[in-house]
């Protein structure tokens, strides 16, 4: 926190209740004055003053190793020297007051994990910003975005960036290195004249919080009317909100739209249809992509279909003009990759960027119970003492309730509460009170330090500075718990994930865990129900309604069609067929199916003879079933060993995020922080605070198929061109043209000494959306194997021997140099005599390439 939010601190505690209000602060000091506001307002309560008093100093202890305290008032609205006490500040009474100062809080468990917990209240950053930008990362995202968050959001990037039309790529980069900055540095640039790009995403919280940063961007970068238009297309925007967005998608001038799966295949699949034929669609963005493979059996089926949707835009898109699909995740599985990859991979090529390793953040504490009461005074205890903001995480939306009301009556004040069934209304306020910022970026005043959910809350949503997550339950799998503890320090400063069970949770994580997924039998009955009434089409594929009732049931509902739609799912897992676009035979809106929200016609596809064989059905449907069910218990298995303590929590993660590929195995890097195994087996932290540190991890290149060769008359077959200028001034004036007219022909990458941040910005303006990438530290020269424009602005300097290496090899190579510039094997003569060679002026000039 800043060097003087202790005195501010004090002026606000001095100031109360009249002026305090009024004193500038922030971080945890606006907190404080925030409550103190709503002390008398009825707004706060006593443990909201006395759990932010205490992280003020805790704070400040942990910048100066110094311990201050802070004089506060006695009132009946304030908190007495019990109150105080019971909160871990120790108290004197003085004239008028009393002097507190902050005590340490570990879990009566583990005693050990005190000093490690000191480091939450440390305002450093675990990351350090050392990789240069690429010349369109700074363009796109402006002049703040000077570096990368690691060289995984590089790669990611460039990939993403380079991506063809009708490509795919599969994204793996940690929490918090910036998921999201890698889709708008592509997106924002094509479709700047013209152009929409979709982002699919699993929670409407997600969806505005993604509108959000996606306005205050646009703002930074000087476009306020960009800032003011509506992204986010949920169900509970008024009609005319949402026809102006279909309108504009179709016109091409949406630029981006966030929804849910189901609006795709509802509300706006008209207009993305139209979109795709014109060529509008640029690229489909799918957030929190992990989850693609459990939506698809359960939570949310209509993620496979987009698949089927996504390949229906494909066929219509003019040549040159499809969409681009990039399916982005923090964590993956090996299931999880095959998944993506069979999905939305093809008929275009896929690049899997892997970047995955533990967070460093999070200081594991792990707190087992014999019986539930015991667990949630615990629990409260850990809310009363745990910095703010903070998460505490349930598994069913009755013990939201419950533990929100469970906070209310310990003296809790700015809590909330927010789960599936919240409104649009109240997850907004959430969003606004718990960051003190409404949805276009003003500054509010916050309300609420704590929020109570279940998963529907805070996945993908970004709060940097959350210094907590708390689960007062056992989540099913260890996907689950990841993820929610990756809410915790986004902004690269350590967190705490404080994990408390208690007899009773492993029965619940078990029952949620066993995906409720048809059997064979009644899945049979199903299908010849649907198959029965289908409607052939010419080109043999068949038209399903989903509406259509088994023998069993008589009346049609929206579960009737969610279990339909399961089935086809899990009978497209196992190839017997293929799912294409939703029918829709009009513009069905949100409200056209007893489900509110499905499309009630789907085309199939039938892949296998066989499947109207029953006992083929049989084997085939129940041996997908059971690959499924055994996938979820091992994440369950997984996150028990993570409990019993006996393993590194890193290690247990690094084991269940690996994934086979390309004919070798993916592997999770281990970082670890703080956890029980590592407390206890006294591993030694290092300068940074790590118990274990590993190497960061450095992905491949990607390697699409590479572009025509626009200077193939002049290369000839050989790997390199000597590009050769006689005067300074030609290489000044003629390299950016150069740059420019290459990259707009899709030969993007440029290294070399004569490099300079002037020429690649100026190159960079008149390329977009065309992307430059910069090799400024000579990674690529040898590891990438498309073609490379390498400057040289001096004869004298010799040839590095990276790059002798490459001009042997036959990865082509335009090397721009001095006209004089020696042969390294003959260096009594110029280099351009001994190769294909053309003078840069000629070149630039020539206007037939």
């Amino acid at each position: 926190m800043p060097h003087d939010d202790w005195t501010t601190a004090q002026s606000i505690w001095r100031a109360w209740p009249r002026g305090h209000a009024d004193i500038p602060a922030a971080g945890t000091c606006r907190r404080l004055r925030d409550a103190l506001t709503g002390i008398t307002r009825g707004t706060a309560r006593w443990r909201d003053l006395t759990a932010l008093t205490r992280q003020v100093l805790l704070e400040d202890h942990a910048r100066t190793d110094v311990q201050l305290s802070l004089v506060v008032p006695l009132d009946p609205v304030l908190p007495d020297a019990r109150q105080w006490e019971s909160a871990l500040c120790a108290t004197l009474a003085i004239q008028g007051g009393l002097r507190i100062s902050a005590e340490p809080w570990a879990p009566h468990s583990d005693e050990t994990a005190k000093a490690d917990l000191c480091q939450v209240y440390v305002e450093a950053s675990s990351r350090a910003l050392s990789v240069p930008a690429d010349p369109f990362w700074t363009e796109a995202l402006g002049p703040r975005f000077t570096h990368y968050t690691s060289q995984g959001q590089r790669q990611a990037a460039r990939t993403v960036a380079t991506a063809p039309p009708g490509a795919t790529v599969i994204a793996c980069l940690p929490t918090g290195q910036g998921k999201t900055e890698v889709a708008w540095a592509s997106v924002l640039p094509a479709t700047r004249h013209g152009g929409v790009a979709v982002m699919v995403v699993p929670t409407v919280v997600l969806a505005l919080d993604m509108e959000r940063r996606l306005r205050q961007h646009l703002l930074e970068c000087g476009n306020a009317g960009g800032a003011a238009r509506m992204y986010a297309y949920t169900g509970g925007q008024d009609r005319a909100t949402k026809e102006a967005i279909r309108r504009d998608i179709r016109s091409g001038q949406q630029r981006v739209v966030i929804a849910a799966p189901e609006a795709l295949m509802t509300g706006l699949n008209s207009a993305l249809d139209a979109a795709a034929a014109a060529g509008h669609l640029t690229h489909l963005i799918i957030d929190e992509a992990h989850i693609v493979e459990q939506w698809g059996n359960d939570f949310r089926p209509e993620f496979q279909v987009i698949a089927a949707k996504r390949r229906s835009w494909l066929d219509q898109a003019p040549p040159g003009r499809q969409v681009v699909t990039v399916a982005m995740s923090a964590t993956l599985t090996a299931a999880q990759v095959q998944t993506l990859a069979n999905t939305f991979g093809g008929p275009g090529p896929v690049e899997l960027v892997w970047a995955s390793h533990t967070r460093p953040e999070p200081i594991y504490l792990v707190d087992e119970f014999d019986d539930r009461d015991a667990r949630d005074e615990a629990v409260l205890e850990a809310v009363g003492a745990l910095p703010r903001p903070l998460i505490l995480y349930t598994t069913t939306r009755e013990d939201a309730e419950l533990w929100r009301d469970r906070l209310d009556g310990a003296g809790f004040g700015r809590i909330t509460r927010l789960t599936g069934e919240s409104t649009e209304t109240e997850r907004r306020a959430v969003l606004a009170g718990w960051r003190g910022e409404d949805a276009t970026g003003v500054r509010a005043d916050t309300r609420f330090d704590v929020v109570v959910g279940t998963s529907a809350f805070g996945l993908g949503v970004d709060m940097p500075n959350v210094r907590a997550v708390v689960h007062a339950c056992l989540p099913e799998t260890i996907d689950r718990y990841y993820q929610e503890v990756g809410r915790g320090g986004r902004d690269g400063r350590p967190c705490v994930a404080y994990l408390a069970t208690a007899p009773g949770d492993l029965n619940l994580a078990e029952r949620i865990n066993r995906m409720i997924l048809i059997g064979d039998d009644r899945g049979w009955l199903r299908w010849q129900a649907m198959r029965s009434k289908a409607r052939w089409l010419p080109d043999s594929r068949l038209e399903i309604d989903l509406v259509q009732l088994p023998p069993h049931l008589r009346d049609e509902s929206a579960r009737n069609i969610q279990w339909n739609v399961k089935l086809l799912n899990l009978m497209e897992r196992a190839d017997l067929i293929r799912q294409e676009a939703p029918a829709q035979r009009q513009d069905q809106g949100e409200s056209a199916s007893p489900a509110g929200s499905h499309p009630v016609l789907r085309v199939i596809s039938e892949l296998d003879g066989r499947f109207n064989d029953p006992a083929y059905f049989e084997e085939v449907f129940n041996a997908q079933r059971d690959q499924v069910q055994e996938q979820q218990r091992a994440a369950l298995r997984q996150l028990s060993i993570l409990v019993k303590g006996d393993r590194c929590v890193a290690d247990v993660l690094a084991e269940h995020y690996r994934a086979p590929w390309d004919g070798g195995v993916l592997t999770t890097a281990r970082f670890c922080r703080s956890c029980p195994y590592c407390r206890r087996t006294a591993q030694v932290a290092d300068s940074g605070g790590l118990r274990r540190r590993g190497a960061e991890p450095w992905p491949d290149n990607a390697r699409w198929p590479a572009p025509p060769d626009p200077l193939a008359r002049y290369r000839g077959g050989g790997p390199l061109l000597s590009i050769a200028w006689s005067q300074r001034s030609q290489f000044d004036d003629l390299v950016p043209d150069l740059i420019e007219a290459l990259a707009r022909r899709g030969y993007a990458v440029v290294g070399g000494p004569g490099v300079t941040a002037a020429v690649m910005r100026r190159a960079q303006r008149r390329a977009a959306p065309n992307p430059i990438i910069v090799d400024g530290d000579n990674g690529m020269l040898n590891a990438y194997e498309g073609p490379l424009v390498w400057l040289l602005d001096d004869a004298q300097e010799p040839l590095p021997a990276a790059l002798t290496e490459r001009l042997a090899g036959p990865e082509p190579t335009y090397l721009v140099h001095p006209a004089e510039l020696p042969d390294p094997h003959r260096l009594d003569t110029p280099l351009r005599y001994m190769n294909k060679s053309v003078a840069l002026d000629i070149l630039v000039r020539d206007s037939a390439w």
